[in-house]
């Protein structure tokens, strides 16, 4: 019998335990959403540096997935692909703007390819610098690691296509 007593009392313990500790855990956590033990909420008025990455990626990302110049396709193939992998990083850390990624905007067609790598270097650039804009949350830290490295890769590629082009 005072086996039993001490199971119940531990067992009420334990229930009041969690009773009290359940409104720490859902710290940021709103009705109808999705639980999980660590929220990332994303509100792009806190972080409107990634959405001017996002526009300046996707711009020089429709600079350069024109592969006109048998010398320069492979170097513009890897560009594009490194800001597209550095896009869908963004998109997965749900800090998309709503935009369709593919949506593409023609470049101006009187550019040289070595003034629309020039343009797409600049876009680059920018990207970059609003990519790496302080983060809080550790989640997002190791995101924007991964899209700075991408955005990195694209902007040598970028720059081998300029070495190419000008060849």
């Amino acid at each position: 019998m005072k086996l039993r007593g001490i199971l119940a009392i531990l067992a009420l313990a334990a229930a009041g335990n969690a009773i009290l500790s359940a409104p720490a855990l859902a710290d940021g956590w709103r009705d109808g959403d999705a639980w999980t033990w660590q929220q990332h909420q994303w509100h792009p008025e806190a972080h409107p540096y990634y959405l001017h990455a996002m526009s300046d990626l996707r711009l020089a990302r429709d600079l350069l997935a024109r592969p006109d110049y048998p010398r320069v396709m492979d170097d513009e193939r890897h560009a594009v692909d490194e800001i597209n992998k550095a896009l869908r990083k963004m998109r997965d850390a749900a800090i998309d703007d709503g935009k369709d990624i593919d949506d593409r905007m023609p470049p101006d067609a009187r550019w040289r390819p070595d003034d629309r790598f020039h343009q797409a270097r600049m876009l680059l650039d920018k990207a970059r610098q609003d990519a790496t804009h302080r983060e809080d949350d550790p989640y997002l830290r190791s995101l924007q690691r991964d899209i700075v490295h991408h955005i990195d890769e694209a902007r040598r590629a970028v720059d081998v296509a300029v070495s190419d082009a000008l060849r």
